[in-house]
Protein backbone atom coordinates (compact mmCIF):
# COMPACT_ATOMS: atom_id res chain seq x y z
CA UNK A 1 0.00 0.00 0.00
CA UNK A 2 2.96 2.28 0.79
CA UNK A 3 4.54 1.38 -3.03
CA UNK A 4 1.20 2.19 -3.82
CA UNK A 5 1.34 5.77 -2.25
CA UNK A 6 4.96 6.39 -3.57
CA UNK A 7 4.47 6.13 -7.04
CA UNK A 8 0.77 7.79 -7.21
CA UNK A 9 2.20 10.69 -5.31
CA UNK A 10 5.66 10.55 -7.97
CA UNK A 11 2.81 10.36 -10.81
CA UNK A 12 1.39 13.66 -9.57
CA UNK A 13 4.28 15.37 -8.85
CA UNK A 14 5.71 14.63 -12.07
CA UNK A 15 2.73 16.22 -13.95
CA UNK A 16 2.34 19.28 -12.32
CA UNK A 17 6.55 20.00 -13.12
CA UNK A 18 5.56 18.76 -16.89
CA UNK A 19 3.54 22.61 -17.53
CA UNK A 20 6.31 24.83 -16.45
CA UNK A 21 5.63 27.92 -18.89
CA UNK A 22 2.98 29.10 -20.84
CA UNK A 23 1.73 31.50 -23.51
CA UNK A 24 -0.99 34.36 -23.65
CA UNK A 25 -2.59 35.89 -26.33
CA UNK A 26 -4.97 39.01 -26.11
CA UNK A 27 -6.32 41.34 -29.06
CA UNK A 28 -7.19 44.85 -29.56
CA UNK A 29 -10.53 45.98 -27.92
CA UNK A 30 -13.46 45.11 -30.64
CA UNK A 31 -10.97 42.39 -32.50
CA UNK A 32 -12.11 39.00 -32.24
CA UNK A 33 -9.34 36.03 -32.74
CA UNK A 34 -8.58 32.16 -33.12
CA UNK A 35 -5.49 30.65 -32.00
CA UNK A 36 -3.39 28.13 -33.68
CA UNK A 37 -0.59 26.35 -31.84
CA UNK A 38 1.68 24.02 -33.68
CA UNK A 39 -1.26 23.91 -35.98
CA UNK A 40 -4.02 22.98 -33.70
CA UNK A 41 -7.23 25.24 -32.65
CA UNK A 42 -7.29 26.20 -29.25
CA UNK A 43 -10.47 28.37 -29.24
CA UNK A 44 -13.32 27.38 -31.08
CA UNK A 45 -15.21 30.16 -30.12
CA UNK A 46 -13.74 33.60 -31.35
CA UNK A 47 -12.13 35.68 -28.33
CA UNK A 48 -10.45 38.03 -27.45
CA UNK A 49 -7.95 36.40 -24.78
CA UNK A 50 -6.30 32.87 -24.46
CA UNK A 51 -3.79 31.28 -22.79
CA UNK A 52 -2.50 27.81 -22.95
CA UNK A 53 -0.31 26.54 -20.51
CA UNK A 54 2.55 24.53 -22.25
CA UNK A 55 6.40 22.94 -21.98
CA UNK A 56 9.26 24.94 -22.90
CA UNK A 57 9.99 24.89 -26.56
CA UNK A 58 9.91 26.11 -29.81
CA UNK A 59 5.97 26.67 -30.68
CA UNK A 60 4.46 27.94 -33.98
CA UNK A 61 1.75 30.74 -33.23
CA UNK A 62 -1.27 31.42 -35.77
CA UNK A 63 -3.56 33.80 -34.84
CA UNK A 64 -6.62 34.21 -37.51
CA UNK A 65 -7.92 37.95 -36.44
CA UNK A 66 -10.98 39.52 -37.32
CA UNK A 67 -10.05 43.42 -38.29
CA UNK A 68 -12.87 45.73 -36.12
CA UNK A 69 -12.49 48.34 -38.89
CA UNK A 70 -12.81 46.79 -41.99
CA UNK A 71 -14.23 43.48 -40.85
CA UNK A 72 -11.96 41.18 -42.40
CA UNK A 73 -9.85 38.20 -41.51
CA UNK A 74 -5.69 38.07 -41.04
CA UNK A 75 -3.89 35.58 -40.63
CA UNK A 76 -0.62 36.63 -38.53
CA UNK A 77 1.94 33.70 -37.90
CA UNK A 78 5.06 34.27 -35.94
CA UNK A 79 7.80 31.02 -34.09
CA UNK A 80 7.57 31.84 -30.55
CA UNK A 81 10.48 30.45 -28.34
CA UNK A 82 9.18 29.63 -24.75
CA UNK A 83 11.15 29.54 -21.57
CA UNK A 84 11.03 27.33 -18.20
CA UNK A 85 9.55 29.03 -15.50
CA UNK A 86 7.78 31.99 -17.46
CA UNK A 87 4.62 32.84 -19.04
CA UNK A 88 4.73 34.77 -22.31
CA UNK A 89 2.39 37.36 -22.85
CA UNK A 90 1.92 38.56 -26.77
CA UNK A 91 -0.69 41.13 -27.74
CA UNK A 92 -1.97 42.01 -31.41
CA UNK A 93 -1.70 45.23 -32.71
CA UNK A 94 -3.37 46.88 -35.68
CA UNK A 95 -0.92 48.87 -37.24
CA UNK A 96 -2.34 52.04 -39.45
CA UNK A 97 -5.86 50.12 -38.74
CA UNK A 98 -5.02 47.66 -41.20
CA UNK A 99 -2.23 45.22 -41.09
CA UNK A 100 -2.06 43.00 -37.38
CA UNK A 101 1.06 42.33 -35.74
CA UNK A 102 1.72 39.92 -33.00
CA UNK A 103 4.25 41.65 -30.05
CA UNK A 104 5.66 40.22 -27.29
CA UNK A 105 4.33 42.32 -23.83
CA UNK A 106 5.25 40.94 -20.73
CA UNK A 107 7.03 38.06 -19.59
CA UNK A 108 5.63 36.20 -16.20
CA UNK A 109 7.09 34.39 -13.76
CA UNK A 110 4.84 30.69 -13.78
CA UNK A 111 4.21 31.46 -9.66
CA UNK A 112 2.21 34.67 -10.45
CA UNK A 113 -1.55 34.46 -9.62
CA UNK A 114 -1.82 34.00 -13.47
CA UNK A 115 -0.50 30.54 -13.96
CA UNK A 116 -1.42 29.19 -10.44
CA UNK A 117 -5.08 29.36 -11.89
CA UNK A 118 -6.29 26.42 -13.70
CA UNK A 119 -9.78 27.81 -14.72
CA UNK A 120 -7.71 30.46 -16.54
CA UNK A 121 -5.92 28.09 -19.12
CA UNK A 122 -7.22 26.08 -21.71
CA UNK A 123 -7.16 22.19 -20.94
CA UNK A 124 -5.66 20.72 -24.21
CA UNK A 125 -1.84 19.87 -24.17
CA UNK A 126 0.67 21.11 -26.58
CA UNK A 127 1.78 18.50 -28.95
Amino acid sequence: MKMFGAVALLMISASVLAYDSGIAVQVEKGATMHVYVNGKLYNKQPGHFLRVRSTPGLFHLEVKVLNPWNKQWYVVKRDVRVEKGYEFQYKIVFVNHLKPELREVKKYPTYSKFFLNNNLYNKHPIT
